[in-house]
């Protein structure tokens, strides 16, 4: 980047100034701060209840935000140290919450999370239920790799709350829907033949035809 460009962004932003000055409002239409609301926010602060007991022309956000700008209000919290960061990478994620507590005394569980997740770290997920189905956990595991949600299989599978709602538990298991989420989810089902039938499973007699009946009884 050029200096000239820094040169021309300065000087636009004194014009600007000076034009806000000019004007009396900020480029979005706001009323800038005169001596005397600024005088009366740090004569009054922290008491915000008489600077708003008599009439005044600025919202709540607004007044607490300016008290900020002026530093009369402390900062939230201490910054986090790069040290810190890495010991929140390393600890964060498959830890306890008392061994996570335990590495940041001085921290609360509440900070600790949200600066956490402001830096895309999370809790690793808890390990799947196995549901008592070979297939099933298969799938539920290969969507857990591919980021897919309950919500969106149930859009594959053509089936409402199958999946989300775990219907499964009701004793009723969808092998239609089974076979779609696996053709979602880039696999295949196979059939392994043992060779040997079931003895605890009963053939059902052919249904006979209206006719044969009737001629058997003749």
């Amino acid at each position: 980047m050029k200096l000239s460009w820094h040169a021309r962004g300065a000087a636009t932003a004194e014009r600007m100034r000076r034009l806000m000055q000019l004007r009396g409002v900020t480029p979005n239409g706001h009323p800038l701060w005169r001596p005397p609301e600024t005088g009366r926010v740090e004569n009054l602060h922290p008491h915000y209840h008489m600077i708003f007991a008599e009439p005044w022309a600025r919202s709540r956000p607004a007044t607490y935000s300016k008290a900020g700008r002026m530093g009369l209000t402390k900062a939230r919290g201490r910054p986090w140290t790069d040290n810190e960061i890495l010991r929140l990478r390393k600890v964060y994620p498959r830890g306890t919450r008392e061994e996570i507590i335990a590495a940041f005394p001085d921290r609360t569980w509440a900070a600790i999370a949200k600066a956490a997740n402001s830096r895309g770290i999370y809790r690793a997920p808890r390990p799947l239920k196995p549901t008592g189905n070979r297939v099933l956990d298969q799938i539920l595991e290969r969507a857990r790799e591919r980021n897919v949600s309950m919500i969106e299989l149930d859009q594959e599978a053509k089936r409402k709350g199958y999946f989300s709602k775990r219907k499964w538990k009701h004793g009723r298991l969808d092998h239609t829907a089974h076979f779609r989420a696996v053709a979602f989810l880039g696999g295949n089902l196979r059939s392994k033949w043992t060779g040997t039938p079931n003895p605890n499973l009963r053939r059902r007699p052919p249904k006979r035809r209206g006719y044969e009946n009737k001629a058997v009884a003749a």
